[in-house]
């Protein structure tokens, strides 16, 4: 066994050392501030008439009342215009307005109240990764020490960075690239689905491209090197000739010619490098100035940290900055989740150090065997169906077959539209899982491993990155000292099958040695990665989601056109054949070298795991599900927007009155979490807040406006409760949070053990 593995428990399965807690950016309490358990009481007493019309109203102005002003209160809190301001500057004005505007209530402010709180329960109720409010830090886990070991800092960040999004460097790159003096020190490179073959260009699905002698020698130097040196090798009577040939490659589709930068936060750091490769010093003190320029600006946003006020000036600045250098506006893709919309971003680091020990672990090993052998099955059983599919594909190919040309035809296929072979796949594991749960409850380890090895059989993943999971772990206690006394709760947030979160940019930029977290990769898959460069335009695609960890050996390969390719790992697909090798599909590159063709597929079996991973059926109601000492599923109550009956209610005395009925009617807790079908992101919702009533039965009327009536509503149970977050900080705060685990399969794909 490796030194980056302990053991979970008497499992074989393999718990990586290196672990991340995340947690939420404010306090726990913040979400008692819109609670009114007084009023939540005289309500349900109207509903059933032993409280009079009468006492109700007076009860509910009053509340509003209380409310409005914890909402005043509230708008004005440094920390939340902070995050408002990095997340979305134009929310500042409804904050404003509920500060300085008058309190009366009227649309207006209602309007502000909900722009409000929608952010507030984000920002106290979710470990979300979103910058200062949705701190990451890493962890340890150890042997032979107390369950659990937690050093708290102080309430502020131990670490903040400001990056720059990719689409931002990139788009000063290409201003930079308007002046042809500097163009000529950019690299060219053929586009990453294009390969050159003697005197012909070949491109997914087309016939070959034909080129002349002259033109293909020109493109055969076209390897990333700058242009000058290729116009300089002397192949055209002139070096203009071949700027003009270069610019005509790049008409045709053939060729990318700018500054080649990658979809990272280190576009930056590549693009000062180009700068400084550029030959002609006063070209590339210009260059050097405008990217100065840049970074200075970046920086004062930087320093701003801690001062909204501040921080929005410095932010505008930089706005106004970036127009003037590059005439390009400092957003793109508004209103997208996942999208880089803003030039930059900042990420922090929780100021605490945690050690986890295995002893922790043990007491849910069994129970997190159960859940691991389920996705390891579900891997097998996703490979065998898409791999099948993707054999018949290349049995109807004639020649050799491409694997750009087998990944384009295939993706209509196998991954859109309905009837996806993953589907039948995903009904027959949640199947399963109805048999190994039965009519919910608590089930006893040893019961449903027994269960869980007749279920699930499969003997090995069903690819080789597919032999890395991830599960997120909640801990329900108090404090740290209930923990350590064996007085707490284990919760399943998500799996996240095939996942290595430890190679996400995202949480790599933060840990002290990225090189341990590479050859840990390395010791578990093999020293090389095979990774997809996906279009620009790929769902939830940015700088932050990508990959981290890198190694020499690695391979990006070009499937369609997309933009950030890394020059040194580069590889067309047009490039890559698929054959039948002993029986199995393989990859084979350029230089020789073979992987199973899955493993090109690993980004969407990865999603389509994430889609597939439903442990209960949807009903109407699910009783929470509990293995040993660990929930796996928790209570969830299941209805549409039409049968809430709340879309259409109007007047916010009735709202109020019509979300208690509902939550009656369903038999609801008062805290839950609501995944509305239209909405990315669940939300928090307190069934006793007046404020939250209006803000969950105005969410359900824009969700029936953009989707229709049938729109799904989901409620579950809220666990850990806000009484058993055990995260506290220096100042005795306490904040939501989970625990990250990154778990390997002891069997690796094709037999095996670690």
């Amino acid at each position: 066994m490796s030194a980056h593995l302990v053991e979970l428990g008497a499992t074989g399965w393999l718990v990586w050392r290196d672990g991340l807690l995340r947690s939420a950016g404010l306090p726990v309490t913040g979400l008692d501030r819109f609670a009114d358990d007084e009023l939540a009481v005289l309500a349900d007493g109207t509903l059933d008439c032993t409280v009079t019309g009468e006492v109700f109203d007076k009860a509910f102005a009053d509340a509003l009342e209380r409310a409005g002003s914890a909402a005043t209160a509230t708008a004005a809190d440094p920390l939340l215009r902070e995050a408002v301001t990095w997340q979305n500057p134009s929310v500042l004005l409804a904050l404003h307005g509920l500060v300085n505007g008058k309190p009366q209530r009227n649309v207006r402010r209602r309007d502000r109240e909900k722009a409000l709180l929608r952010y507030w329960q984000r920002y106290c109720g979710k470990s979300e990764t979103i910058g200062f409010f949705g701190p990451v830090c890493w962890m340890r886990v150890e042997e032979g020490v107390a369950p659990l070991t937690v050093a708290p800092g102080g309430a502020s960040p131990r670490g903040r960075r400001v990056f720059f999004e990719a689409w931002a460097v990139a788009a000063f790159a290409d201003r930079l690239a308007e002046d042809v003096a500097v163009r000529r020190w950019w690299p060219v490179r053929p586009r990453p689905h294009v390969s050159v073959e003697g005197q012909s260009a070949v491109v997914p699905l087309l016939p070959p491209v034909p080129l002349t002698a002259v033109e293909a020698a020109v493109l055969a130097l076209c390897d990333g090197r700058p242009a000058k040196d290729v116009a300089d090798a002397g192949i055209q009577r002139t070096p203009e000739d071949t700027y003009l040939m270069l610019d005509r490659f790049v008409e045709r589709g053939l060729l990318h010619w700018d500054a080649g930068l990658p979809l990272s936060p280190r576009a930056e750091e590549v693009l000062a490098e180009r700068i400084a490769a550029i030959g002609d010093a006063a070209v590339r003190a210009g260059a050097e100035a405008g990217l100065a320029r840049l970074r200075a600006g970046r920086d004062r946003v930087a320093r701003a940290a801690g001062d909204p006020v501040a921080l929005a000036e410095c932010l505008a600045a930089l706005d106004t900055e970036f127009i003037a250098i590059t005439g390009v506006q400092p957003r793109r893709r508004s209103g997208r989740t996942y999208a880089g919309r803003t030039l930059v971003y900042e990420d922090t680091a929780r100021d605490v150090d945690v050690v986890v020990g295995t002893a922790l672990l043990d007491r849910i090993a069994e129970p997190l065997d159960v859940v691991l052998r389920a996705a390891r099955w579900l891997t097998a059983e996703l490979g065998a169906v898409i791999g099948a599919a993707l054999r018949e594909l290349h049995a109807e190919q004639t020649g050799p077959v491409r694997l750009s040309d087998l990944w384009t035809l295939s993706q209509g296929l196998l991954f859109t539209g309905d009837n996806q072979p993953a589907d039948a796949v995903a009904a027959e594991f949640t199947r399963r899982c109805a048999v190994l749960f039965g009519a919910g409850g608590t089930l006893s380890s040893a019961d449903a491993l027994a269960k869980a090895a007749e279920l699930f059989p499969a003997a090995e993943p069903g690819w080789p990155s597919g032999r890395v999971h991830s599960p997120d772990i909640q801990v329900a206690a108090p404090d740290v000292d209930a923990i350590n006394r064996g007085e707490c709760v284990f919760v399943l947030g998500e799996l996240h099958p095939a996942s290595t979160p430890v190679d996400s940019a995202l949480f790599s930029v933060w840990h002290p040695d990225q090189a341990a977290l590479r050859a840990g990769l390395d010791a578990d898959l093999g020293p090389a990665r095979l990774r997809v460069l996906l279009p620009a335009e790929f769902p939830r695609q940015t700088g932050r989601t990508r990959h981290g960890l890198d190694g020499p050996l690695d391979r990006e390969l070009g499937i369609g056109d997309a933009t950030g390719a890394d020059l040194d790992r580069s590889v067309p697909g047009t490039a890559c054949l698929v054959e039948d090798i002993d029986g199995e599909l393989v990859v084979v590159l350029p230089d020789g070298g073979t992987w199973p063709l899955l493993e090109a597929f690993h980004d969407l079996l990865s999603a389509k795991l994430m889609d597939s991973f439903k442990l209960l059926a949807p009903a109407a109601h699910t009783p929470r599900v509990t293995i040993g000492e660990l929930v796996v599923a928790r209570e969830t109550w299941r209805t549409t927007v039409a049968e809430t009956g709340l879309a259409t209610v109007t007047g916010e005395r009735e709202r109020y009155l019509a979300v208690r009925a509902v939550r009656a009617r369903l038999g609801m807790p008062e805290r839950v979490f609501a995944k509305i079908g239209t909405e990315t992101k669940p939300c928090y919702v307190d069934f006793t807040g007046p404020l939250h009533a209006q803000v969950f039965a105005s969410m359900l009327r824009t969700a029936a406006a953009e989707g229709g009536p049938e729109v799904s509503v989901v409620f579950t149970e809220l666990l850990p409760t806000l009484e058993q977050a055990w995260l506290a900080d220096g100042e005795g705060d306490s904040y939501v949070s989970e625990l990250r685990l990154q778990i390997t399969d002891p069997v690796r794909y094709g037999g095996g053990a670690v």
